[in-house]
This record gives C-alpha cells, structure tokens and sequence, in this order.
C-alpha cells in the first residue's frame, strides 16, 4: 500500500450521511403493532388505532415522536383491559417509585443493587433479544426483592444491600462494601405528599395512599389487612405512615403498570 500525502479525511466520513433502510410502507401497520403498541399496552390494538398510528408515522416522515403522542393520547391506550396489566420492570419500578415519592434517585451504587435485586442487571442483559419482560420479572425472591426495596425508598432502610457483590469484578467487592457502609438515604418527606388531614386521619391516608400509588381501590382483603395495621398503631406518626406507604407498595397491584 503506497503512503499518500492526503490528510485522512475524517469528517467526510463520520459526516457522510446513513442509508435508511426502513420497512416498506404497506408492513408500517405490522411494525406499529408487534414493535410499538404492544411494548407499551401489551395486548392487540384495534385495527382503526393502527391505521391512525401508520398514518401519523408516514405523515411525520417516519419519526416516531408523532406516533407516540397519538398513541398516549388515545382513548384505547387507557382501557380497562390495558391499565394495570403489566408487570412493571425493575427500572420502571425504581422510577416510577421515586417520582410517585416525590424523592431524589438513591445514590447510582444504590439504584444499581436495586435493579440488580430485582432481575434487571443494567446494561448487561441476559442475551442479545434483552430481558423477556413480563411475568418472567416476578419469581419468589424477585418479589421478595420488591418488598425489600419499597423499605429503602420509603423508609432509607439499605439493609437489602447488604453483601452485593459485582459478580464480574470480584476486586472491587471490598470498595462497594465499604462505600454502601458509608451511604445513607432518607425517608420520604411525608409532608410533600399527603396534607395535615390526610397525616391525621386513617380513613383519609387510606384513600390518598389508593389515589397516589395505585390509581385505584385496594382489594378488600388488602384494606382489611391495611386497616388493622393503623389500628394497632393508635395515633398516626412518621413512622407508621412510613410503614403504610411501604405496604401499599408490596401490593400486587403495584407491580403492574
């Protein structure tokens, strides 16, 4: 190979623009429905909703930012069949948590061992296709993992941390150990998301807790269950609220989105 007095033209490559190789139009409606719709509803969309969210990906020059709105604003994305019928992931878990806390994201090793406890190592899935989602996402000791970690975002409780290990960088399990002794979160500020009536009154937190974390009414026997706990707690303080919030949390209802 002969030396050139050429500069390497680097810019012209990193520049020259990428070949879109997008589906034919007429499998746009097959595409909106196996890779869009259901990863976000989970069932089968109406063949009129379909048509809507082709047509929006066409007319937007097949970017995918029209095609969400006109999906999130649709009536069929909030159907009875749809909310509340699948298992949230361990992130969606964690954020969603966090936001409905209103509380900062625990520190990044924290939130690690979180979605790790959970079954959801970041950025290491288990295969090339990624996680299998679902149901797969509940196992004994991953729903045993959800109710462990309700405790450290509502109550700063970081004893489920206790012994992580980073499986792959075995040298490193002493610094984590020492730094997870040295973390310590707080509680959630009871006073950011329930009002002075709803912190003195058990019926009235009962209903605020249904409103904020499950968007519905709990089960009968989980009221019950959730009622004889503030019963047996005379005066509400911080820490029995705490503790509700937390059990509200190990509900089978909020694990699922």
């Amino acid at each position: 190979m002969q030396p050139t007095s050429q500069p390497f033209a680097a810019d012209a490559v990193t520049q020259r623009p990428v070949p879109r190789r997008l589906p034919p139009a007429r499998l746009y409606p097959e595409l909106l429905r196996a890779a869009i719709w259901k990863f976000f509803a989970g069932t089968d969309a109406s063949e009129e909703l379909i048509t809507a969210l082709a047509a929006a990906f066409r007319k937007a020059d097949d970017t995918f930012k029209p095609v969400l709105e006109t999906m999130f604003l649709s009536e069929e994305f909030y159907a009875a069949d749809i909310i509340h019928s699948q298992v949230k992931s361990p992130v969606q878990w964690l954020v969603g948590s966090v936001r409905l806390l209103e509380r900062e994201l625990p520190p990044p090793l924290v939130c690690f061992g979180l979605t790790r406890n959970l079954g959801q190592d970041l950025f290491a899935p288990p295969n090339v296709k990624g996680w299998d989602g679902g149901l797969s996402w509940i196992t004994t000791n991953t729903l045993l993992a959800r109710y462990n970690a309700a405790a450290t975002l509502v109550q700063g409780d970081l004893s489920p941390m206790a012994g992580m290990t980073l499986g792959n960088q075995p040298k490193m399990n002493p610094a984590v150990e020492r730094r997870l002794q040295n973390t310590r979160i707080g509680p959630v500020e009871v006073e950011k998301i329930l009002t002075e009536k709803e912190r003195a009154n058990k019926d009235a937190l009962l209903a605020a807790l249904e409103r904020r974390l499950l968007q519905s009414k709990l089960k009968p026997k989980q009221e019950k269950v959730l009622r004889d706990y503030l019963d047996t707690q005379g005066e509400l303080n911080q820490a029995a609220i705490l503790n509700a919030i937390r059990l509200v949390m190990s509900t089978p209802e909020y694990q699922l989105s």
